[in-house]
């Protein structure tokens, strides 16, 4: 999520803002000056037994004593959008994949910091922007409204909701709205959906979420960062959450 953030004003040292590319990409170098090792698989379920967790990945099974989870969320996907357009590149839930794209009709559909940092992100490169707003009001930082309501390739409307979704028979998508007076139809060739995440815990083994409460207060098992803060998704919290649990363990263990 951070690498999809278009402007972070709120982190402390960098007075003039920093994008979200450029702020992991700063974490990464600072990261790998420690030579830690990462291990780069999925983790398809992790459980707790005989005083160890482990974690069985599409590659190897892992086995440790403190498990920190910092996986995060994942998007909601609504009962309108097929895996079909999914599949074919065309519906998205982040921008990631399509940054790079340059003169294309995009639709947003939210009213959040996400959405509209999208659009800010996506109208750099000469794209057309729409956000949908589905109700009157907007949830986006003051911030970011500002700057979207003075961009000319962003556009805005509220109260406009999707009715259906399909392909158009060259390329790109069709979407109808409901809005008022009449529903609009829009030829997009990309649709992202900003309408809500929810924490990525689907890994979690059934008797690991029936422990999970002695696990979480005997300073076995951490969760850190967007997987537990609710509704306060900033970087900055999460990286202290992390230097916090850090320090935590250390001193737990130093202690034995």
């Amino acid at each position: 999520m951070l690498a999809n953030a278009n402007d972070i004003a709120n982190y402390p040292g960098f007075p003039g803002g920093i994008s979200g590319q450029e702020l992991a990409r700063r974490f990464e170098d600072q990261f790998n000056s420690f030579q830690i090792e990462i291990l780069r698989d999925e983790i398809l379920t992790a459980n707790y037994t005989d005083g160890e967790f482990r974690l069985k990945g599409n590659m190897d099974t892992y086995n440790c004593h403190f498990l920190v989870v910092a996986t995060g969320t994942i998007p909601i996907i609504p009962d309108n959008c097929s895996m079909e357009l999914r599949k074919k590149g065309l519906v998205h839930f982040d921008i990631s994949r399509i940054r790079p794209a340059r003169g294309k009709n995009i639709g947003i559909i939210g009213a959040g910091d996400a959405a509209f940092d999208y659009s800010l992100s996506l109208a750099e490169n000469d794209n057309k922007v729409i956000i949908f707003n589905r109700s009157d009001k907007i949830k986006a930082l003051k911030v970011l409204t500002e700057k979207v309501f003075i961009n000319k390739n962003i556009k805005y409307f509220e109260n406009t909701s999707l009715k259906s979704l399909g392909i158009n028979a060259g390329k790109g998508l069709h979407a109808i709205f409901n809005s008022t007076p009449s529903n609009r139809k829009y030829s997009l060739d990309y649709l992202i959906f900003a309408t809500g995440r929810k924490p990525a815990d689907g890994f979690f083994h059934e008797s690991l979420r029936g422990d999970m409460h002695r696990l979480l207060s005997e300073h076995r098992l951490y969760l850190i960062g967007d997987i537990i803060n609710g509704p306060y998704r900033q970087v900055s919290v999460a990286v202290g959450d992390g230097v916090k649990i850090a320090m935590e363990i250390f001193r737990n263990e130093s202690n034995q």
